[in-house]
């Protein structure tokens, strides 16, 4: 037996010996909400290792088979196990999935996977698996639907309520991102000048919000419902379950501007239109969708997203930085080829964002 497949053997079996101390009485609520009956689960047969995912492969995927001797009956369990490198992130991801979940336990339509188990000892968090869903990508939704439901998501996590937004934050992050980039001081100056004559609106807006914090497409997952008649070219939308993912950097002070979700999801789209057409054409159509999506859920409450921001909306200043910040972790990479000619191009980006404003609604 190679090391690679001892280490897999071995895995495996630790794994059985943790399930089944701690975690039988979860699986049997998993495999009664998946099959709507209820068998008591006496023992784990066996462990099949799936993906590793991730940045740095911490969430292993994996299905268990469950066992009921009496019946002799038996069933497959989804499980993501994901592994943090402490104890610290592991509780901080814990308790956002914990308060996503509480956000969301009655929401039909947007929906998280249930966190089952929590070691902070081990820095393990298990979470339910998700075999149907299928992420931002690999979704076989048109685009446009997909920039709709991920704008449609994101009040359920922001709130409705109207509130002042902490915006020191935004100055700390502009000071961190351009001082740990190699641009020209006479740009950084620049920078800082456009970047501030945003603050105004910023402070001014009602667009406090809890904040997701990591709001990207891998982030955000699709299920389609099977349609009962033929599609005739509708949406979708209203057959298109939402799930949301890996909440570790949740901002639950309700102080936070909501166009900094949006402007997270949307600045690589941006950055990647601008790189290939040196204009926004594309991606001004594309965010729209955004926004008609995060209208679509606020106007139940009979809000419009601009009474946020009664002084102009502030997703320029939010796309803009959160190209600089994308260009700031990827040139930290020694791998990456060229960083020099990436960090000018998203300077020329940023200036043409601040200065034209394309996302302005």
């Amino acid at each position: 037996m190679t090391p690679d497949i001892l280490a897999e053997e071995q895995l495996k079996l630790e794994l059985i010996r943790v399930l089944s101390k701690f975690f039988l009485k979860h699986i049997e609520e998993l495999v009664r909400n998946q099959t709507g009956a209820f068998f008591p689960v006496e023992k784990i047969e066996n462990v099949t290792l799936g993906k590793r995912l991730g940045r740095r492969k911490e969430l292993q995927l994996m299905t268990v088979e469950v066992a009921d001797t009496l019946q002799n009956r038996k069933f497959n369990v989804d499980l993501a196990f994901k592994f943090f490198s402490d104890p610290e992130a592991a509780a901080e991801e814990g308790n956002g999935a914990v308060w996503l979940g509480e956000v969301l336990k009655n929401n039909f339509k947007v929906q998280t996977p249930q966190l089952l188990y929590f070691s902070r000892e081990n820095s393990l968090l298990i979470y339910e698996g998700l075999r149907e869903p299928r992420e931002f990508f690999d979704s076989e939704l048109d685009q446009p639907q997909k920039f709709f439901l991920a704008g449609m998501a994101l009040p359920y996590v922001h709130g409705i309520f109207k509130h002042k937004v902490f915006v020191d934050r935004y100055l700390h992050l502009i000071s961190k991102v351009v001082k740990g980039l190699n641009v020209a001081p006479g740009d950084k100056n620049e920078l800082f000048s456009l970047f501030k004559e945003e603050f105004r609106r910023i402070g001014l807006s009602e667009a406090g919000a809890n904040c997701f914090g990591d709001y990207h497409p891998g982030n955000i997952m699709f299920k389609e419902k099977k349609a009962l008649t033929s599609n005739t070219g509708d949406l979708k939308i209203d057959r298109t379950d939402i799930y949301l993912i890996d909440p570790t950097y949740l901002d639950k002070a309700g102080n936070v501007d909501r166009a900094e979700d949006i402007g997270t999801f949307f600045s690589k789209f941006a950055y990647n239109d601008f790189y290939l057409s040196q204009s926004f054409d594309k991606a001004v159509t594309d965010f729209e969708l955004i926004c008609k999506g995060y209208d679509y859920t606020i106007s139940r409450n009979g809000i419009k997203l601009e009474e946020y921001y009664p002084n102009g909306t502030t997703f320029d200043f939010h796309i803009a930085l959160g190209i600089l910040i994308d260009t700031m972790f990827k040139i930290r990479n020694p791998k990456f080829s060229n960083p020099q000619s990436r960090i000018n191009t998203s300077l020329e980006a940023v200036m043409h964002i601040l200065k034209k404003h394309p996302f302005e609604i």
